[in-house]
């Protein structure tokens, strides 16, 4: 019975742990929530304070007075009739080129220039082996020497045969009369006839020869001429003066006629080849004056006049060729680009000052002045220049104020006090 004890009551020791225990249990949960309740009371804190921070500032963003630009400078934008311009890409090129070719076979013994060397008219660009032609100006002048002295010997035959004919003639005068009279016999004067005929053949002959020896003479010269002519076309020679612009070939290589050694180039004339659309064959005549922008001469601008205009039309681009004259002077060098500007018409358009331009973020833009004067920064398209104007394409509209100045102390909702 003293051991027994009553279930649901703890004896005294058990009773202490019991309370121990559940006191630290009471005491975690206390800790968890405030815990959470500390947890959310930071947050709404934190909160709280971004509205009072963002209330005051813009409060104080609302009372604070805009930035006021003086002295601004501004213009009225209006839209005017301004000449349209077409603008095609072309190639310079120099108006005479030469691609220079031996006009014999062999091989090129030297060149003596180089590309770029600038030459004078007749001034000797390559030699060709000269040794077989040569020979035969030698042969060829053998010839005219054999020609020359043979015709000396038959000089001396047809005057020989012609005396001999004259003798002949005479003789026979005096057997016919004789003849006539009875003195002599037939047959002696049949012999004087045949004396006489031999005589005129022989002089015959002696002429003939004589025209055989004037045309082999003739022909030996001939031949002796081709051959000189031949010697000469070893040198081959600038057709112009100009300068020299590519060697096709070197020494020791084989020249054959009609294939190019060397490129020539005249440097005093050069005009400028662009392919045109077909929309465009009668706007341009013969004698036209363009515009021409040459890109790699830092922009610079020429005045042409069109001399040439094919007028026949590429069927697979649908354009046609047209050639303008470059100035004298103008340092020039075939290939380089450039674009041909001509007028085909009018157009209105909307220009600004090319100093309002702003360049924001990589986009143009301009500031505008609004009626209360506010400046008010605008995005705007641009296009082709004029001068000192710029094309504007959309952005703003006919009638808008733009300042102009001063751009680098402006902003968007800047107050502006224009200038007088």
């Amino acid at each position: 019975m003293g051991a027994a004890r009553i279930v649901g009551q703890p004896v005294k020791g058990e009773r202490t742990m019991t309370h121990t225990k559940h006191r630290a249990e009471g005491i975690r949960r206390l800790a968890s929530g405030l815990a959470v309740h500390g947890s959310r009371i930071l947050l709404l804190a934190a909160v709280a304070g971004l509205v009072v921070g963002c209330g005051e500032k813009g409060k104080h963003g609302a009372s604070a007075e805009r930035h006021l630009v003086t002295g601004v400078e501004v213009v009225t934008v209006g839209a005017g009739p301004r000449e349209r311009i077409a603008e095609v890409v072309g190639t310079v090129r120099a108006k005479k080129i030469a691609a220079v070719a031996s006009q014999v076979m062999g091989r090129v013994t030297s060149f003596r220039v180089s590309e770029g060397t600038r030459v004078e008219r007749g001034a000797v660009l390559a030699t060709i082996d000269d040794t077989a032609i040569r020979a035969q100006l030698a042969a060829a002048e053998a010839m005219v020497a054999e020609a020359e002295a043979g015709g000396e010997e038959v000089l001396r035959a047809i005057a020989q045969a012609e005396a001999g004919k004259v003798l002949a003639e005479k003789t026979y005068e005096r057997f016919r009369m004789l003849h006539e009279e009875k003195v002599v016999t037939p047959q002696e004067f049949d012999e004087v006839e045949v004396r006489r005929t031999v005589a005129v053949k022989e002089y015959e002959r002696a002429l003939n020869r004589r025209a055989q020896l004037t045309a082999k003479t003739a022909q030996a010269k001939a031949q002796a001429d081709a051959a000189r002519a031949m010697l000469s076309y070893t040198l081959v020679t600038a057709p112009f003066a100009g300068i020299v612009t590519e060697k096709k070939v070197d020494a020791g290589s084989m020249a054959v006629p009609g294939v190019p050694i060397v490129v020539l180039e005249d440097t005093r004339l050069y005009h400028i080849e662009a392919s045109l659309p077909e929309t465009y064959l009668d706007t341009l005549k013969v004698g036209s004056r363009v515009r021409i922008v040459l890109d790699g001469g830092a922009g610079r601008e020429l005045d042409g006049t069109v001399s040439e205009v094919v007028p026949v039309v590429d069927p697979a681009s649908r354009t046609f060729t047209v050639k303008v004259d470059l100035p004298r002077g103008a340092e020039l060098r075939t290939g380089m680009f450039g674009r041909v500007l001509f007028p085909v018409g009018t157009d209105t358009i909307l220009v600004v000052p090319r100093r309002a331009i702003s360049h924001v973020g990589g986009y143009d833009a301009v500031y505008t002045v609004t009626a209360d004067n506010v400046a008010r920064l605008v995005m705007v398209t641009t296009g082709k220049a004029f001068g000192d104007g710029v094309e504007i394409l959309s952005g703003i509209e006919p009638g808008a104020r733009v300042a102009i100045s001063p751009l680098e102390k402006l902003v968007d909702g800047a107050r502006v006090e224009v200038g007088k």
